[in-house]
């Protein structure tokens, strides 16, 4: 971590990171590893029924099966590594997804794969991953909502909210992208702005709690601690509710 923190600017990027585990920075929303096109072959269709539905170990499995016998198969590749992502071992995932990238470089999945689970480790080269993929298909929503993150993960908040306004026009009721936008305006120092765009959200959201925990993040960030903890306290006891505090208010600090 240590060299990572030197490499994407220090205690900041540390904060940052910190901020996609505990709150919504939404890598994942939209375009799920289930949602690729279909295969005629059985053990692809059952590896992506899998991952559709939670089941990423069988997936792996499938995958798995799949390249046994052809070990350059693209759907198998993109199976395995989107298996691996799920079960959280991004590392494992990552030369499965270059292999990938390597016999298909305009696969759009591929790179969206790529980019995020590179996100928490190199945010520049998952920016790069990004970009690419608004190169190949402008339209992906998706990857202007991931491009966005990897940004603000590098400090750089003005082109991370351009990236998630960009998501936003592409896909007006891709939520991940309005709250990673009102996240980023109140780590820019913008929170009164980040407030009223989270607050609709939460209201109708029939009690979710992630959601609560973001308006709280806003409402610390814009030096409204009490009214930031009322909010926390509903779903955490006291001392977590002040080192949650404490986090919110530190990611407005150089």
């Amino acid at each position: 971590m240590q060299t990572q923190s030197r490499r994407y600017g220090g205690t900041r990027w540390m904060q940052s990171a910190s901020l996609l585990a505990v709150l919504l920075l939404a890598a994942c929303a939209g375009g799920a590893p289930g949602d690729r096109l279909g295969s005629n072959d059985p053990n692809i269709q059952m590896g992506r029924a899998a991952l559709s539905g939670g089941a990423p170990a069988l997936a792996l499995n499938a995958g798995t099966t799949v390249l046994k016998d052809h070990p350059h198969d693209p759907e198998g590749l993109a199976l395995q590594a989107d298996a691996l992502s799920a079960l959280g071992r991004g590392g494992e995932a990552v030369p499965v997804y270059r292999q990938l990238l390597a016999l298909d470089p305009k696969s759009v999945n591929g790179h969206i794969g790529l980019g995020r689970v590179l996100l928490a480790s190199d945010p520049a080269e998952a920016e790069r991953e990004f970009l690419t993929v608004l190169t190949l298909a402008p339209d992906t929503a998706v990857a202007a909502n991931n491009l966005g993150i990897a940004r603000d993960l590098q400090g750089h908040h003005p082109e991370a909210q351009a990236a998630y306004r960009r998501a936003l026009g592409l896909a007006p009721s891709l939520q991940a992208a309005s709250v990673n936008l009102a996240l980023s305006l109140g780590m820019s120092g913008r929170a009164a702005e980040a407030v009223p765009l989270l607050r609709p959200l939460v209201e109708a959201s029939n009690g979710d709690a992630k959601l609560r925990q973001n308006l709280a993040a806003a409402l610390a960030m814009s030096g409204q601690r009490d009214s930031a903890a009322r909010l926390l306290s509903r779903d955490m006891a006291p001392n977590e509710v002040q080192a949650a505090l404490d986090r919110f208010v530190a990611l407005t600090k150089e």
